[in-house]
């Protein structure tokens, strides 16, 4: 004889109403989801600045704002998008993007642009800009030539296009005649004197006969002065010594970067030079010395622009050979 069940009525109707719901919507968990479980993260999007193309693999870095500790570091996909979960509504986090070689973004360095974030509830996304560029990507710096009227002056030629890539549409004998320091090579009792080409020009860019060249020292402060006179806020950095590494990372930020090289990345051709006026220095004077504008860097060669031709591509271990031969000198006009 089959006993009858203890079990109350009511606790047997409810269970069966239970189980019924469960099959009903399919899920196991009849309990309400908590908050951070429906927290999908806050998507960030990495950018090139100006063009606003996504840029991959790149690293993004949230910092507390208020305790200045480390929240959270991670690394674009494919389309220059990152998720970053676990941040707090209500707090404001320092987002910094930069390259993930980059061991310390928060340097003068750093290639992206730092954003301040407060996270509210309805925060979902978030736009990173950055100077980084994609690789095999060049910048289009307008092509500016020295001929005829500076057959001398490829520095300020090259000074010129560097600044015009940033708008300002700049006239190259303007900037020769009204910032370029010259000096005279003048000759007494047999004795040739003149500038130093760190410090002034030694002689006439625009003169086929008497001009002859300035180094990296001395259109540095010639470009910040311009800077400075057309009130941008154009940073003028003087790269002389700088990797070959370092100046293409450089150009791949959307920098353009002036190098001093040879005329056909050749050795280096040299003459009789002049005294170093207040000085018994005498050094050789460069026959085929010339400065052209990096732009960018494709399978194993450098683009530049070229104050003589324009737009020409060199095998990169050449020029930077060339680089090297000419004292590594180059200086980087950035934004």
């Amino acid at each position: 004889m089959l006993k009858r069940s203890k079990w109350p009525w009511h606790l047997l109707l409810f269970c069966f109403v239970m189980l019924f719901a469960s099959i009903a919507s399919g899920c196991t968990n009849i309990l309400p989801a908590k908050d951070e479980d429906m927290d999908e993260g806050i998507k960030v999007l990495i950018v090139a600045f100006g063009s606003r193309e996504p840029i991959p693999d790149m690293k993004v870095t949230v910092r507390d704002m208020d305790t200045d500790q480390l929240v959270t570091t991670a690394i674009s996909d494919s389309e220059g998008q990152v998720t970053l979960a676990g941040l707090e509504v209500g707090k404001r986090y320092l987002f910094v993007p930069s390259s993930v070689s980059d061991s310390s973004p928060m340097s003068n360095n750093s290639s992206g642009v730092a954003k301040i974030v407060k996270v509210q509830k309805d925060t979902s996304y978030v736009v990173l800009e950055t100077y980084y560029q994609k690789e095999n990507q060049r910048i289009e710096v307008p092509v500016v030539l020295q001929n005829p009227q500076l057959p001398h002056g490829c520095e300020i030629t090259a000074m010129t296009a560097s600044f015009n890539y940033y708008g300002l549409n700049l006239s190259k004998m303007k900037m020769a005649k009204k910032y370029l320091p010259t000096k005279a090579i003048i000759e007494k009792d047999g004795k040739r004197t003149g500038p130093d080409p760190n410090k002034a020009y030694a002689g006439d860019p625009s003169n086929e006969l008497t001009g002859t060249y300035v180094f990296a020292p001395v259109i540095t402060k010639v470009a910040r002065k311009v800077a400075k006179d057309y009130k941008t806020n154009l940073k003028v950095t003087n790269l002389t010594g700088a990797s070959q590494k370092k100046i293409i990372e450089t150009v791949q930020q959307g920098m353009p970067v002036m190098v001093w090289v040879t005329l056909d990345l050749s050795k280096p051709k040299t003459k009789e030079g002049w005294y170093i006026e207040g000085t018994n220095s005498k050094p050789k004077m460069y026959r085929n010395l010339h400065v052209v504008v990096l732009t960018g860097y494709e399978d194993g060669k450098v683009i530049v622009m070229d104050p003589l031709h324009g737009y020409v591509a060199h095998d990169a271990t050449k020029f930077f050979s060339s680089y090297k031969d000419m004292g590594s000198q180059a200086i980087a006009i950035e934004k």
